[in-house]
């Protein structure tokens, strides 16, 4: 089934900006890089989305700035330039089981709610996954 949703904040900017419309389907499974839309597992009536980052069976460490997948320096090419996490002190150190993932923002600076903060993410409170943008559309000159 697919909806159309507003992102309400800046946590996923610069791949989502605030009150930019997105077209969404009806989550299946969960891929690294993938966007989706999660219930908060604090408050389960507020959605949150992010960036599928650790699958099952993935080993996700963040230590001194960097991600690191599987003992390998985490590509992100959709926050070139931009910083990695954010900077604190605190280290993590996953292991994923069958049915959770890590999710994280792609504005790592916000401090916004993600796995750093809420730890996995289990499979069955993710809701959907991102198709397109939406609004604004940009064009680029031929």
């Amino acid at each position: 089934m697919l909806h159309i949703r507003r992102v309400k904040n800046r946590s996923m900017e610069p791949t989502l900006t605030n009150n930019v419309l997105i077209l969404t389907k009806t989550f299946r499974f969960p891929y690294r890089g993938q966007i989706v839309t999660f219930r908060n597992p604090i408050n389960f009536a507020e959605t949150i989305i992010k960036r599928v980052i650790a699958i099952k069976r993935d080993q996700l460490k963040i230590s001194e700035g960097s991600i690191y997948l599987n003992g390998e320096s985490l590509k992100e090419p959709y926050i070139e330039g931009l910083p990695k996490t954010m900077d604190i002190e605190e280290e993590f150190d996953w292991n994923l089981e069958n049915d959770f993932v890590i999710v994280l923002s792609d504005n790592r600076l916000s401090g916004n709610l993600d796995s750093r903060i809420l730890g996995p993410i289990k499979c069955a409170h993710i809701l959907e996954e991102l198709v397109i943008k939406l609004w604004p559309i940009k064009f680029r000159n031929p």
